[in-house]
């Protein structure tokens, strides 16, 4: 079962990574944007599967839990080049240099021979074709780096859409992050009420702790609280009230226990307290179901999607938060407890799969959206940071004729982060799969 778990994980993360970066490939492809490489995994390199009429090479790595299109711009030509005087050379001032008669040198401090001359100024040129990413336009480039924000929409709603026509029910309550997002794969406790996947019946639900005032009363576990003080209740907030305002005064309880009318004196605490939970008297609707035709399922996939988003980009400030200014000492053990890469997750869904065969798709779904808003993190190596860096750089250009950071050195930037990238990916992949064989 270990390793079904961990081949059902691969082949949705596989998909949903496929997706994403088929949408940098394609609009690259639109463009006129050489690219070398699409692959699959983290290398080192597996198998090479084909090479395209546009010699782009297809191949499989090791370890597939991540993949990547490398476009012409990620590994710019670039030359150490010095003056007479061991000074070096800018990489926009080389190419001048090395068509003078200037005598030039290498990092060794031996001179660059005319022949060396020649292939150095090849390969600068071709920093300037046409077909490399950061000749083309800004708009065009904009468009290329973010394209995996519509492909993992679209995932994501083609699966919701489906689910939706099909049928499909809430996988469970959110009590963990405050909302008030329509969100119907995992609603709030009231949009649960409202929409009638819980049905709100009359009275409250009572659970006493062991030697408590309401236990010396002998109230009982799941004894149903009509009246207090011949006041109907019908929410926790209604008993609260009551007490609240008689601490320290005996009140009539009129309990419904296995359909027997019980009457009950209990004199709360002075700290307004009779030592039971409250809880409402609520029934699951078993009957319960999302089911539309085709075009409802897909307005409501594409507002769900939207929803999850904004709920996920939520979750991820708390974990944030948690993690770097915890409120106690066991919040930040807590965030790092609570990172998980799909091998754990999909351990958890194939133990409901015998019942439930449509949260695969739903966590197939959810993990396409959370792809797209990690992918938002501020982090070199993520999308993001290429948007943003390159906007600025735009911005820079546009008004002093030069940019922040050089093109080599913003790739040896991603470079380091996407190895430290890798090395936490397989440090999480380690843990989930070390969960798994604990469980």
């Amino acid at each position: 079962m270990i390793f079904l778990w961990i081949l059902v994980a691969i082949v949705m993360f596989s998909v949903i990574v496929m997706i994403h970066e088929f949408g940098h490939f394609k609009t690259a492809r639109l463009f006129w944007v050489k690219v070398y490489e699409f692959w699959l995994g983290i290398p080192p390199k597996a198998k090479k599967l084909f090479t395209d009429k546009l010699w782009t090479e297809y191949t499989l790595n090791w370890l597939p839990i991540w993949g990547f299109v490398r476009m012409k711009w990620e590994n710019l030509n670039y030359f150490l080049v010095f003056d007479k005087n061991k000074i070096q050379i800018k990489q926009e001032n080389i190419e001048k240099i090395l068509k003078s008669d200037k005598k030039v040198f290498d990092k060794d401090w031996d001179e660059i021979s005319e022949l060396n001359k020649k292939e150095i100024l090849k390969q600068l040129k071709e920093n300037k074709d046409n077909d490399n990413l950061v000749n083309k336009p800004y708009w065009q480039q904009s468009i290329v780096i973010l394209a995996w924000v519509f492909m993992n929409f679209l995932l994501a709603i083609f699966i919701f859409t489906i689910l939706f026509t099909v049928w499909l029910k809430p996988v469970w309550i959110n009590s963990a992050i405050k909302t008030d997002l329509d969100i119907k794969v995992f609603p709030t406790f009231e949009q649960a009420v409202k929409d009638w996947l819980l049905i709100q019946k009359e009275w409250i639900i009572l659970y006493p702790m062991t030697w408590s005032i309401a236990y010396n009363a002998w109230i009982k576990n799941e004894d149903l609280l009509q009246k207090v003080n011949w006041i109907v209740v019908n929410s926790p907030d209604d008993v609260k009230n009551i007490i609240w305002e008689n601490s320290k005064k005996e009140l009539l309880f009129d309990i419904n226990r296995w359909w027997e009318n019980i009457g009950i004196y209990i004199t709360p605490s002075q700290d307004w307290k009779i030592g039971s939970y409250l809880a409402p008297n609520i029934e699951y609707n078993k009957e319960f179901e999302y089911k539309y035709n085709l075009w409802t399922s897909f307005v409501i996939a594409s507002k769900e999607t939207f929803n999850q988003s904004l709920l996920t980009l939520k979750a991820l400030g708390i974990f944030v938060r948690k993690l770097v200014i915890p409120t106690t000492k066991e919040e930040r053990s807590e965030a790092i407890n609570s990172v998980s890469w799909p091998v754990w997750i999909v351990s958890i869904v194939t133990d409901s799969i015998k019942s439930w065969i449509t949260i695969l798709f739903i966590l197939w779904a959810i993990i396409s959206i959370s792809l797209w808003v990690f992918n938002l993190l501020p982090l070199p190596a993520l999308d993001w940071w290429r948007f943003a860096l390159m906007s600025i750089n735009e911005l820079i250009r546009k008004v002093t004729w030069k940019k922040l950071i050089s093109p080599h050195i913003e790739w040896v930037i991603h470079l380091s982060f996407f190895v430290i990238l890798i090395f936490l990916s397989i440090i999480v992949t380690y843990n989930d799969v070390i969960k798994i064989i604990n469980k």
